[in-house]
């Protein structure tokens, strides 16, 4: 008995000291969690400022009236440049420890701040594009800037790189992952206690998991020494992820381009996209392949040579096809982005195939390099495009003859599109020496407050530009629409632009119905009673009782001058039709029409009002 109680005591202590033991690792593993993001905060401190100065504005911002409050311009833009210095910081202090460059970082951003529009909301689009590309180029020179100056190879190069794209995967998944579990507990509380939780404060959630948690989470992952970094072999997983799944992707990807490739050489009919995306995609993935193939491709200098050659072949093919799109076409933000990335591709495949000690951080160091280039000067993405552009509108308003719907289809999307990008890219500054007229009684309008007499799309001033130019504006959707129907007929749309007091008046009228028509249904006939009913067929619209025609209208004229007017969106004493004979009188208010100009109306949906007078 005595025996048996010693050895039940030794089992609670082997427990005891199991749970110790256990609790012990979670407290270690914490304390090395907290230590990982001290030493992250002492390492990159401006970096993890940024990070801190992101998600504390943008919390307060996603819960703000922007409308009201003054300041929210300024917590904008100090926002945007805060998601530059993010990656800026990190970068220059790879490249050196000196302090002065951490100085220098800060003294760019100042730059910056000072140069972004005071009112972000209504930038352009280019501004955010910009952006962008500096938010990669800086990204980029994370990876290049340890080794810039130095003497490495490319096994420690790519584990490095590794370091970094896993880092960021990770942490990726990781804010993920936490923060799915936090917003189920938060709706869990949400329910349990009845509390008011709104989407804005799972908006914050994320903002403060992925601005504090997942950013310096990856700023950790970045390693310490990259020059002594040590290399390690793959994994079995990494091993059958390269050679199983990314090597086999890459090479049926390259069979299946290079046979349409062929396939647009021999026809001479180039693809207006297609093509350049799905290069671009090809190259992008080659280049994975490429360095995730680093450690089986060392001795192998022919594959290596190989692998680049097909980027080569097809970087050529998407330099030829963007060369017809700009000849003509002109020069557009994305396809200077298109030709600076294709012009980086060519260099590095050439840098590639003729050395063979090639070193994989200038696959980087010239990424960074073409996008800042692309940013400055006379050569920038901003300065070429828009002066191609323009080039190519007045050219276009020139010749165009005559000014009104009569214009070909062709010639009225190219000026839509030319000044919808010039807008949207430059703003409307651009035109004042292109269309000067215009612009004026544009900006009049606009001072006269007159611009609700347009569309909700005519107060840009593409929209309104066209319809003084004599013809509607023409979406891209509207082209292709045109091109599908082999460039027969033009597809138009209109409608009816309602105010707040309008009302549809009545008086006189006995019936109010409402009427649809489809130009491919079988049956276009509404009965309004009994024997009463309304048939509509092509132009003619009429009205039987008893089978006996009261009225038969043609709405030929009618649909013939709306297609005289550039507005898409007319008043409703626009799109009324009313007539009167001995033995009715009825009143058409169209709601929406959509005509095809060769072939009539398509489709239409209105308000009938009629009366039937005594005989």
């Amino acid at each position: 008995m005595i025996f048996n109680y010693f050895l039940y005591d030794n089992e609670i202590d082997v427990k005891l000291k199991k749970k110790g033991n256990y609790m012990s690792g979670v407290y270690e593993k914490m304390n090395n969690q907290i230590e990982t993001f001290l030493s992250t905060l002492k390492r990159f401190p401006l970096a993890s400022f940024s990070a801190f100065l992101i998600t504390l504005i943008s919390v307060i911002l996603v819960d703000t009236d922007h409308s009201t409050n003054p300041n929210t311009a300024i917590a904008l833009k100090i926002v945007f440049v805060a998601t530059l210095g993010l990656v800026l910081f990190p970068a220059l202090q790879l490249l050196t420890s000196s302090r002065l460059f951490s100085l220098f970082g800060l003294i760019l951003l100042a730059i910056y701040y000072y140069l972004l529009p005071s009112n972000l909301e209504s930038m352009y689009q280019n501004t955010y594009s910009n952006h962008t590309l500096l938010i990669i180029a800086f990204f980029s020179m994370i990876f290049w800037a340890p080794f810039v100056f130095k003497k490495s190879n490319n096994d420690i190069f790519w584990q490095y790189a590794q370091s970094l794209i896993f880092g960021f995967i990770t942490a990726l998944f990781f804010s993920i992952i936490i923060y799915l579990g936090l917003s189920g507990a938060l709706f869990t509380i949400k329910e349990l206690f009845q509390l008011n939780i709104t989407s804005f404060h799972y908006g914050q959630l994320a903002i403060i998991i992925f601005g504090i948690f997942g950013m310096n989470f990856f700023l950790s992952q970045i390693p310490k020494h990259p020059l002594f970094i040590e290399v390690r072999p793959y994994s079995k997983i990494k091993h059958l992820f390269v050679k199983n799944i990314l090597a086999p992707m890459s090479l049926i990807f390259f069979i299946i381009l290079l046979i349409y490739t062929l396939k647009v050489l021999i026809s001479l009919k180039w693809p207006e996209g297609t093509l350049s995306i799905t290069i671009v995609s090809f190259s992008i993935l080659a280049i994975v392949s490429f360095l995730f193939l680093t450690p089986y491709l060392k001795k192998s200098i022919s594959t290596q040579r190989l692998i680049w050659f097909a980027i080569f072949f097809q970087t050529l093919i998407l330099l030829v096809a963007l060369w017809i799109r700009i000849e003509e076409y002109g020069i557009t933000y994305n396809r200077y982005l298109l030709g600076m990335f294709g012009t980086w591709l060519l260099l590095m495949s050439l840098y590639f195939m003729i050395f063979g000690k090639a070193q994989q951080k200038w696959l980087f160091f010239f990424l960074t390099l073409f996008i800042l280039i692309s940013q400055f000067g006379d050569y920038s993405i901003e300065n070429l495009s828009k002066k191609s552009q323009i080039n190519k509108l007045v050219k276009l308003i020139e010749t165009a003859h005559p000014r009104s719907e009569e214009l070909n289809m062709k010639t009225k999307y190219e000026i839509s599109n030319r000044l919808d990008h010039l807008e949207n890219y430059h703003g409307i500054k651009v035109f004042e020496k292109v269309i000067p007229s215009i612009l004026k009684k544009y900006e009049k309008a606009k001072e006269r407050k007159e611009m609700h007499f347009y569309n909700n799309n005519l107060h840009l001033f593409s929209y309104f530009a066209t319809n003084e130019l004599g013809f509607q504006f023409v979406h891209k959707w509207d082209w292709e629409q045109y091109k599908r129907n082999n460039k027969q007929s033009e597809l138009y749309y209109f409608r009816t632009r309602y105010t707040k007091n309008q009302y549809i008046d009545t008086k006189g009228y006995d019936f109010l119905v409402k009427f649809s028509f489809y130009a491919n249904a079988k049956i276009n006939t509404l009965q309004i009673k009994k024997t009463l009913n309304i048939q509509f067929q092509k132009y003619q619209l009429d009205i039987k009782d008893n089978n006996r025609s009261i009225s038969s209208i043609n709405l030929k004229p009618f649909i013939d001058n709306l297609l005289t007017k550039s507005q898409r969106e007319l008043s409703q004493q626009q799109m009324t039709y009313i007539e009167e004979n001995n033995q009715s009188r009825f009143k058409i208010i169209f709601q929406k029409l959509s005509i095809e100009k060769e072939k009539g109306l398509k489709s239409f949906n209105a308000n009938i009002l009629l009366t039937i007078k005594e005989p």
